[in-house]
């Protein structure tokens, strides 16, 4: 989260429920598309959110349905996003330790996120853990993230610091504010420059030496199907541990994923700016059958601005568009 907060849109520039459930309707039925995740910024800041997901659960077709949060309000959202349709879960831990995890979200509480972590599993969530290893700030506890699939039946997924928005690395957007730098800044923090990536081979090197050798596990069989190459560990039975490698091994060439943000322009890639806005197009009015072609076609238009291989450095901040 940046220092100042975040701008909030006026409530005419952000997509209504109804057409948010218009464009999932569209990408069933003229492109066959059957999984989907809300994600944010932070979707549960949302007011309706369990309707939202209880309007989409009603739309023949939606195989996966889940929601990717900061947990904060899961302790008391998890019961009824469950109720309402919603199938898994991905809440944002970049700590274990309550006093660094305040200093890299600036506003979180560790306990309340925890105790969002055990509401989404009681209710029968499926459960993930993303968690952003950076140098210097959390990277001396990927073999406890790990630990966790050893007690807990999810997935801990270990992602490639990404150079996103203000949080550049500082050689390509040199002077920075003062409040993005050190730990307090998170993964804004870019005093640290290139010294803030960990590899997905270090982080592997790290749980191995602790924790005994990974098995690859069959990434077809993960549910949600992400980007994440999927690992246990020898003789663990029940969570896995993933990584995500966008910088040291982009996997652009197999991307399946097109990003709606809440106001209404689809997004090509979390890091390059290949957009199309289709706001105008929910509201122009016409039959409904002509809305969905031209949706269709809207999103065949901003697939074709997919990069090869995207940029060292995304163009938006990660709150503004999510994971």
């Amino acid at each position: 989260m940046p220092a100042d907060g975040v701008r909030w849109l006026p409530q005419q520039e952000i997509l209504t429920f109804e057409e948010i459930r218009e464009v999932v309707v569209a990408a069933i039925a003229q492109h066959g598309i059957r999984r989907f995740k809300l994600t944010g910024g932070e979707p549960t800041v949302r007011a309706g959110l369990v309707e939202l997901v209880r309007m989409l659960r009603s739309v023949d077709g939606i195989e996966d349905l889940s929601l990717t949060t900061n947990g904060m309000r899961l302790p008391e959202l998890a019961r009824p996003l469950r109720d309402a349709g919603l199938d898994r879960v991905t809440i944002s831990i970049d700590s274990l330790k309550s006093d660094r995890f305040r200093q890299i979200t600036r506003t979180g509480d560790l306990a309340t996120v925890l105790q969002g972590l055990d509401a989404a599993e009681e209710t029968g969530l499926g459960v993930k853990i993303n968690c952003v290893t950076m140098r210097g700030v959390n990277d001396d506890e990927i073999a406890d993230f790990a630990r966790l699939s050893i007690r807990r039946n999810l997935t801990v997924r270990f992602i490639e610091y990404m150079p996103l928005g203000d949080a550049g690395l500082l050689e390509q957007v040199g002077q920075v504010d003062e409040s993005e730098i050190g730990p307090a800044g998170g993964c804004g923090a870019q005093d640290r420059g290139a010294d803030s990536l960990v590899t997905e081979t270090r982080a592997r090197e790290l749980i191995e030496a602790e924790l005994g050798s990974l098995v690859e596990v069959d990434r077809e069989s993960e549910p949600g199907v992400g980007p994440a190459s999927v690992y246990q560990l020898t003789g663990n039975p029940h969570g896995r541990i993933g990584f995500i490698s966008a910088m040291s091994a982009p996997f652009c060439a197999t991307c399946n994923r097109l990003r709606l943000t809440a106001a209404g322009v689809l997004r090509s890639c979390l890091f390059e700016g290949g957009e199309v806005s289709i706001r105008e197009i929910l509201r122009a009015g016409g039959s409904i059958e002509s809305r969905r072609r031209k949706l269709a076609d809207a999103m065949v238009q901003c697939v074709a601005m997919k990069p090869e291989v995207h940029s060292n450095r995304g163009n938006e901040q990660m709150s503004r568009i999510g994971g």
